[in-house]
């Protein structure tokens, strides 16, 4: 709910979204017991489209916007996590590049996808801002093979094909080594415990 106030405040701040709509936006997401995210409540209200909110976003947040063209995924990536995952977190993994991954995701406000799948790969996770029917069609076309003329298009101009990545029933996982460091990683981040402290917690286990 943190995120979605988040949201509220810059749309009505930036009179994308008037105080009235909100409350009717927001009135609706309480009778749903708050399971409904207000993005996708706004643009089932048709107060916005898919497309606005993605560019409304990338623009206030500082972030790339891909288009559904864009949404190309490298077959050394289609494995890294599995479709539920993807679909629950509205998230895509697109191009790896070193330690670096590339994800378009549907709210980039909502770190929670982004912090799993650090967690799980090991990598450095860069988000990036797609419109959630894009990114929904992106995993239907890669992971369920569900038709679409788009990204076979932007495949053919790319030079890739959808027939070299694998629809996994279950993400891979990083070796363990990958999977502490990125733990620790995502501790330090949080706040949970300082670098200081995790080193004074080493030496006392090496004494």
């Amino acid at each position: 709910m943190e995120v979605d106030s988040r949201l509220a405040e810059l749309l009505v701040n930036n009179k994308v979204l008037s105080a009235a709509q909100l409350k009717n936006a927001l009135d609706i997401q309480k009778e749903s017991a708050g399971r409904g995210k207000l993005g996708t409540i706004l643009v089932r209200l048709r107060y916005v489209t898919e497309e606005q909110l993605a560019a409304f976003l990338a623009d206030q947040l500082k972030l790339p916007l891909l288009k559904l063209k864009d949404l190309v995924v490298q077959p050394n990536v289609s494995s890294l996590a599995d479709a539920e995952f993807l679909e629950k977190h509205q998230i895509l993994p697109i191009r790896r590049a070193g330690d670096k991954l590339v994800v378009a995701v549907v709210d980039p406000m909502d770190l929670t996808g982004v912090d799993e799948l650090h967690f799980m790969t090991g990598l450095r996770v860069e988000a990036a801002v797609a419109a959630e029917g894009h990114v929904l069609k992106a995993i239907g076309y890669y992971f369920h093979n569900r038709p679409c003329p788009e990204l076979q298009d932007a495949e053919r101009n790319a030079g890739t094909a959808s027939g070299n990545h694998k629809a996994v029933k279950q993400g891979t996982r990083a070796s363990p080594q990958a999977v502490l460091q990125a733990l620790t990683e995502l501790l330090i981040e949080k706040k949970v415990i300082t670098q200081e402290d995790l080193l004074k917690k080493m030496a006392a286990k090496e004494r």
